[in-house]
């Protein structure tokens, strides 16, 4: 199956529903610490749920699409997983470091396959 490259031009932005800094009673806090793609990410979807609001009938679907801190926080906890799996001894603080200074501002293309 071919793919597809899609530039997304807004890259790498925190998306305007997320909560983040800087802090409101202090300007010297930012926020979030460590971030994840979360907006139109192909989750899996229970087949008892109906995936249409205000629909008439039964529709069962296994995959919808999903945005929101339910779906980035898959992506941060992988990446604390791996981490881990690296370096077993490190204290969940270490790993929190670890993503927090290790990561790259990029811009790059998106593939659709």
């Amino acid at each position: 199956m071919a793919s597809v490259a899609v530039k997304d031009a807004t890259a790498p932005t925190v998306v305007s529903f997320s909560s983040h800094g800087p802090n409101l009673i202090d300007k010297s806090i930012l926020k979030p610490d460590v971030t994840a793609p979360g907006v139109n990410i192909l989750a899996a979807y229970s087949p008892l749920g109906n995936p249409s609001v205000g629909s008439v009938g039964k529709l069962s679907v296994n995959y919808t699409i999903a945005s929101g801190t339910s779906m980035s926080c898959p992506h941060a906890t992988a990446a604390a997983a791996y981490a881990k799996s690296l370096h077993p001894k490190w204290s969940p603080s270490a790993i929190k470091s670890a993503l927090m200074t290790t990561g790259h501002v990029r811009n790059v293309s998106c593939f659709i396959f």
